[in-house]
């Protein structure tokens, strides 16, 4: 699938302190990206290529890992840059087509990590010089109840301690995400979730989550309470919304948002906005 970098790596979080020598995560084997080019390249360090030989006797690529000798310099969409195995005759390829600093389209094959080193290795294994962007995504706000996407997250939590006090519950989610739950009010079973970015992105609040088990009509946002209708969260945000139907509550959205209102008995009871998952 296409994707971006960032989106790679919250999905596949690496193995905390402690954890094995080696994590192989098959959600994200293989992906696209645009990349950009930075004109550079060597043949594979010795101790990448230690490192694969290792790797590829766990997998499916066993054998087939030599192919890939040396490595180019490509930059991601966050402007970090990465050196990525690749086969010389890939890599001349590019080298006589792209100029420097030119966006490409490229497919990676994610061969897992991280034996000693917090790196991933992954290796380019097929080019299209066309530049395939995923669209932005966008929410219907990026502000909840005083808390903003992308702010601090120490300092988010500072603010959640001075209004709720301590969190009810801390937790880490699949994708290894602090969660940290506090309480708005007990009677009606209301509370916040604050998610962080995860392990490479922790530094600031990536989702908010809004929920009440109990009743509340509280206002999660301006014009907006729990207990609305779908008419009237429509008319809230300023767009048609989508219906997806579950067994336990019913999803509203919009296309190209990660932002959704869950609706139980077609009443809202959950309110959540997040970052866009790949920028």
């Amino acid at each position: 699938p296409l994707t971006t970098f960032k989106n790679f790596r919250q999905n596949v979080p690496l193995p905390e302190l402690g954890e094995s020598d080696i994590k192989m995560d098959m959600r994200l084997l293989r992906f696209s990206a645009v990349v950009r080019y930075r004109n550079s390249s060597r043949p594979l360090t010795e101790s990448k290529q230690q490192t694969m030989n290792l790797l590829e006797a766990t997998n499916v690529f066993h054998g087939k890992t030599s192919f890939f000798d040396h490595e180019i310099l490509i930059q991601d969409e966050l402007g970090r840059e990465l050196w990525i195995p690749a086969n010389e005759g890939l890599i001349n390829r590019i080298d006589e087509t792209i100029e420097s600093d030119q966006e490409f389209t490229a497919g990676f094959t994610y061969l897992g990590c991280c034996y000693g080193a917090k790196d991933r290795i992954l290796f380019m294994n097929r080019i299209d010089f066309e530049v395939q962007k995923i669209p932005r995504h966008t929410c219907y706000t990026d502000e909840l109840l005083g808390f903003k996407i992308r702010s601090r997250f120490e300092d988010s939590l500072d603010l959640a301690r001075d209004q709720f006090g301590e969190p009810v519950k801390t937790l880490k989610n699949e994708k290894a995400q602090r969660v940290f739950i506090f309480l708005l009010d007990a009677k009606t079973e209301t509370a916040i979730y604050l998610r962080d970015g995860g392990p490479e992105f922790s530094e600031y609040l990536s989702s908010i989550q809004i929920s009440t088990y109990q009743g509340s009509t509280m206002e999660v946002m301006p014009g907006l309470s729990f207990g609305s209708g779908e008419k009237e969260i429509e008319s809230a945000i300023g767009r048609d919304l989508r219906i997806h139907r579950n067994k336990n509550a019913d999803l509203l959205y919009y296309q190209l948002s990660p932002c959704t209102f869950e609706m139980r008995e077609g009443k809202l009871f959950s309110i959540y906005v997040a970052e866009d998952p790949y920028y």
